[in-house]
């Protein structure tokens, strides 16, 4: 399976090709674990919310209007909703979907830029089976969508920069889809796109290719997209609207870290590296063949550029802001992805020709040594939670996989099927989602608040508010639909306020419980504690009904002082 077998197959078998995998890495088995906390129940419960109240433009939690994102990613979750129910699997729907979309539309940039057939496979190859892009096609977060949509807009800038023809096209709808993203998570929207164009025409002296028609009329397509929405909210919500959503939701995060332990200087730039685990070891042949591109001036480092301009985009709004996640850097994988596939395009190229490449063979082989690493620290690591891993059989069994996949990487590399050995970098891939599918039983319980809150519907049918520790409260009312409360002692609150009451004082906590005679709480370890304490000398009597996944039900109860 050469060059030959992919230059002879049509872009329609190639694509097809590539959504069965993507089908099978990204969404196949997407109900197997419930929803989880705290992201995915937050997104679903506020389309859920929306549904209920049939509030289509404005996103909702906790029964309140909330801007923590635009209303288009929770609109296409409501969609979902109403199509297959409240399930796993329809609030996964639209991510996953989006994943496989970013595939195609990788493929095609890919073949835009560099008109091969086989590098262009590849690429789409390596972003579907790529860690991170597995976790986000998996999970109920705005990321892939938004992703995918910087991607698209990219896209159609590049279609319209190497291939004239399509040149007015190709601009309108990079100023189209640049709106539907603004739409969907914010005005990040626009600066990831704008950034990379910008820095491209810059490097190209080629800014004048902007001066077009198509220029307007995109820009003015535009605003007709992306400022009713927020015009609507203002005048529906006023400054509340403005300060929620430009300050909090954007300037706030450039100002102050969300989550102050991955505020440093190397986080996004080690989180590109390994995030395209498990093909992380190309990026050192990746790094040398750039610079080589540059250092000889060959004719592909202008579209080497490209992509590190797209790269850099992303890179160079995201690194100042003290608040990190992940998710933030991930438009720029569609383009590492691109970069990888190029590099092992070439050394197959390079083997083609008889020529050795050495440094993807080096790579290989170092990637073989660590699977066998991870194989015996996997089952050493599990052996000591006995507690929570109650089967060691699918560990042993995935541990037994990547061995195998370790010694055919070696002996595909000793034999020069180079290609066969690159194809197998998909069975890590494979084995990790089977791990996580085998091991659903004993997750499950830690990831979701879906069986605690079973079995707390089976002893309490009231609705009157639970008291929840914040990590758990949306899965919670996810779950259960009862009003909530939350206890934090000593805690700062939600980055985006919720509408729920929020006890972080002890005093807080007495006057919430003295409200009703009987309160019950689903609490973590730490925050059962914290009510022993604060009620040690008070009038209630406090009863411990049941435990799973580090979840505990409390039944708390007021008595009269003498008892």
């Amino acid at each position: 399976m050469g060059n030959d077998w992919f230059e002879g197959k049509s872009h329609v078998v190639l694509i097809s090709l590539l959504m069965v995998l993507a089908y099978t890495l990204l969404m196949f088995g997407n109900n197997i674990v419930s929803l989880t906390h705290p992201d995915e129940v937050f997104y679903i419960q506020s389309a859920k919310e929306m549904v209920k109240y049939n509030s289509w433009l404005t996103p909702m939690i906790f029964d309140e209007v909330q801007f923590e994102k635009p209303f288009l990613s929770f609109t296409l979750f409501a969609l979902a909703i109403k199509v297959f129910g409240l399930t796993a699997f329809g609030a996964r729907f639209w991510p996953a979907f989006f994943g496989m979309v970013g595939v195609g539309i990788v493929y095609w940039i890919a073949w835009t830029l560099f008109k091969r057939k086989r590098l262009s496979f590849l690429a789409g190859m390596i972003l579907s089976s790529s860690f991170i892009y597995l976790a986000l096609s998996r999970a109920v977060l705005t990321d892939m969508i938004f992703s995918v949509l910087v991607t698209i807009t990219i896209g159609c800038f590049c279609l319209s920069y190497y291939n004239r023809k399509y040149k007015s096209q190709g601009i309108i709808w990079y100023f189209v889809v640049m709106a539907i993203a603004v739409l969907t998570k914010g005005l990040l929207g626009i600066t990831f796109p704008a950034a990379a164009v910008l820095i491209f025409l810059i490097y190209k002296k080629d800014l004048g290719f902007l001066k077009c028609r198509a220029t307007l009329w995109g820009a003015l397509l535009f605003l007709a997209l992306a400022l009713p929405w927020h015009i609507l909210m203002y005048l529906q919500h006023g400054a509340w609207f403005l300060e929620e959503y430009f300050y909090n939701v954007h300037w706030r995060r450039i100002l102050a870290s969300e989550h102050a332990r991955l505020d440093n200087w190397y986080f996004y730039i080690m989180l590109m590296f390994v995030g395209v685990m498990p093909w992380f070891l190309f990026w050192i042949p990746a790094g040398r063949s750039i610079f080589l591109q540059f250092k000889k001036k060959l004719a592909s480092r202008d579209k080497m550029f490209f992509l590190l301009a797209w790269i850099a985009s992303i890179y160079i709004f995201v690194q100042p802001a003290h608040s990190k996640l992940a998710s933030y850097i991930f438009p720029a994988f569609p383009a590492i992805a691109i970069l990888l596939a190029y590099t092992l395009n070439g050394a197959l190229e390079q083997a083609a020709k008889g020529e050795d490449p050495k440094l993807v063979k080096i790579c290989a082989y170092i990637m073989s040594v660590l699977l066998i690493g991870v194989a015996i620290g996997g089952i050493i690591t599990a052996k000591q939670y006995p507690d929570i891993i109650l089967d060691l059989r699918p560990i042993y069994v995935s541990a037994g996989v990547l061995v195998c996949i370790s010694l055919l990487i070696i002996i595909f590399n000793r034999k020069k099927m180079y290609l066969h050995m690159i194809v197998t970098y998909l069975g890590v891939t494979l084995t990790l989602l089977g791990a996580a599918c085998s091991s659903r039983s004993y997750i499950e319980p830690w990831v979701s608040c879906k069986p605690i809150c079973d079995v707390f519907k089976t002893i309490d049918h009231s609705q009157t508010p639970i008291l929840s520790s914040k990590f758990y409260v949306r899965g919670v009312r996810f779950y259960t639909d009862r009003p909530m409360a939350v206890i934090d002692i000593n805690g700062k609150g939600f980055w985006s306020p919720h509408p729920i009451p929020f006890l972080n004082k002890d005093e807080m906590v007495i006057d919430f419980l003295n409200a009703r005679p009987v309160t019950w709480a689903i609490l973590k370890e730490g925050n059962v504690q914290d009510v022993h304490r604060i009620l040690k000398n008070q009038p209630f009597r406090i009863e411990e009904l049941d435990g799973i996944g580090g979840k505990f039900i409390l039944k708390i109860e007021k008595t009269n002082k003498g008892e």
